[in-house]
């Protein structure tokens, strides 16, 4: 490592700038890569000069995990990691860089969260486990210090520092426990084998102190606490309803008896929609969301999210209570998912667009049908399942007619349009939902935003700047303002290389009204796009789209 001007320099190109957050396995920087000439997260891992050389090797090797573990993930809710150096003798792990705070802080600051906006996070970090469990990887320290959250609303599972990998031994030291007793799972806390489903209890104990602004388990030292996690029963959630059953099912002392993803995600999607009491209407099979399959673009659909694709909504700032001044750039470093928004491609719909991979804000966060504005004020309930799709006649967008061989999706928050029979409607966040053929090459997403930004223009062409660097070979085909009945309206289209493969993506940003923006992301592979057929399904689905509240 060199120094100059007073600024250190890791492994010849990662110039540290300043100290951006510390934890017990070290410190985060923002830096810069000279290389490429970008903002990177630096994670330094320092050891403890009192531990043995066996114990130094073990924390060398559990860094290393944490690395390969975070590079393994693709997701709207992961932070990429770029990068593995060692220098001094230890490594260091390079990362994107995120405008961020943490939930923890979060709720020093401003209390406990209310109950819909508690669910949306919750949707994020479970997209992000189910991702990570999908390659083997448990986190193992789930806790409000551990999700970040975007400027955008997204919510981000950071902090992999002790993550196990299917594959890879046991690090354990004598008398040394991992995580943090008051978010810890039973069966760890009696040293019992532990899995997927332990995560889960700390996501549910995570959720539980967003909710009551403490967790659920307290005493005055760690063995009290750890006690409590074992023998006490879990206190209720004072707010009730869905979002206590959510809590309840992940917090089940039994592992065997614990909520799976499929009915949390239903539950928490309830209490997202809780604040309209709206129900959800559909006449397209929805199914549970299938994040393990790769769907390539928009927002992160299913949970194999690569990178952080476009945006999908045009968001207004935010007004926020704070000053900001305990926000630092936090890095993705210490985390895992993505999103949406998902994986590369997240849609710009939300607050924080430009922010990859929440829910429908940003393009940038998910390459799988996926959004990123997690932080939007909109919400879904989930969908439910209808047997018959709509046979409505006619055609255009006055009187919303569905063609021969599509059929109509209508959402619960209002809007509506048809996409071809046998495509399923999987929810990916509380704001967007993702229409996915069959063979999950293609997908159409509509992510939506109650702070909609005035200029999608110029809202796209801001969002390109980091979406263009997170996809590989990014290769933009148009940004320009289209004429498309009335609204204020842009349209970005664009290539990248996902797998190996070539994916073409059309995105439409349009404002309605002051309150309803929305984002039509289109996702096919690029030797598809040129069919008739193909050209036809976004044509379709922008004819025939019906704004909530009728535009």
């Amino acid at each position: 490592m060199s120094t100059t001007d007073d600024q250190r320099i890791l492994s010849g190109r990662y110039r540290l700038v300043r100290s951006i957050g510390q934890g017990g396995m070290g410190t985060v920087w923002e830096a810069h890569d000279d290389v490429l000439n970008r903002q990177v997260a630096v994670k330094e891992v320092r050891f403890p000069p009192e531990l043995s050389q066996s114990e130094l090797a073990d924390l060398r090797e559990r860094t290393m995990r944490e690395a390969r573990a975070t590079a393994r993930l693709s997701h709207p809710n992961v932070v990429t990691t770029y990068d593995v150096v060692e220098e001094d003798g230890r490594p260091w792990i390079v990362m994107e860089l995120l405008s961020t705070h943490s939930l923890a802080e979060l709720l020093r600051d401003a209390g406990p969260l209310p109950p819909h906006r508690v669910a949306e996070i919750g949707l994020d970090v479970l997209g992000a486990l189910e991702a990570a469990h999908g390659q083997g990887v448990v986190h193992r320290d789930v806790k409000p210090s551990n999700v970040l959250i975007t400027d955008g609303g997204r919510a981000v599972l950071t902090d992999f520092g002790i993550a196990t990998t299917a594959g890879d031994p046991a690090l354990t030291s004598t008398g040394v426990v991992l995580g943090s007793p008051a978010y810890m799972p039973p069966e760890r806390a009696r040293g019992r084998a532990f899995g997927p489903e332990s995560d889960l209890w700390s996501l549910g104990a995570t959720l539980f102190a967003a909710a009551e602004g403490r967790p659920p388990f307290e005493a005055d030292n760690a063995l009290g606490t750890l006690t409590a996690v074992i023998s006490d029963p879990v206190p209720p959630l004072s707010a009730g309803g869905p979002l206590a059953g959510a809590v309840a099912g992940l917090m089940a002392k039994d592992p065997a008896a614990r909520a799976d993803i499929p009915h949390t995600r239903e539950l928490l999607r309830r209490a997202a929609a809780d604040r309209s009491g709206a129900a959800v209407t559909t006449t397209v099979p929805v199914e549970p969301a299938d994040r393990t399959r790769a769907v390539p673009a928009a927002v992160p659909a299913p949970a194999e999210r690569r990178e952080q694709p476009p945006p999908t909504s045009y968001e207004r700032d935010i007004d926020r209570s704070d000053d900001g001044s305990r926000r630092g750039m936090l890095v993705a470093a210490l985390v895992v998912a993505v999103l949406i928004v998902g994986g590369l491609v997240v849609l710009a719909l939300t607050q924080g667009s430009g922010d990859p991979s929440s829910s429908a804000s940003d393009p940038t966060t998910s390459k799988t049908p996926s959004s990123s504005p997690s932080s939007s004020k909109s919400s879904s309930a989930p969908p439910t399942e209808s047997s018959t799709p709509s046979e409505t006649a006619g055609s255009g967008p006055a009187d919303n007619g569905v063609p021969a061989g599509y059929q109509l999706y209508q959402d619960d928050t209002g809007f509506s349009l048809a996409v071809p029979d046998g495509w399923n409607a999987r929810q990916k966040s509380a704001t967007a939902v993702d229409l996915v053929a069959p063979d999950g090459a293609s997908f159409v997403r509509i992510d939506q935003t109650d702070k909609p930004k005035d200029d999608p223009k110029a809202d796209w062409e801001k969002q390109e700047k980091s979406v263009s660097k997170r996809l590989a070979d990014y290769q933009r085909v148009f940004i320009e303002t289209v004429d498309y009945r009335g609204w204020s309206a842009a349209e970005w289209e664009f290539t990248f290389v996902e797998n190996g493969a070539t994916v073409h993506v059309r995105n439409r940003g349009f404002v309605t009204d002051d309150t309803h923006g929305y984002a039509l992301y289109y996702s096919v592979p690029d030797s598809q796009w040129s069919t008739d057929q193909t050209q036809q399904v976004f044509q379709v689905a922008a004819d025939t789209f019906q704004p909530a509240g009728g535009g």
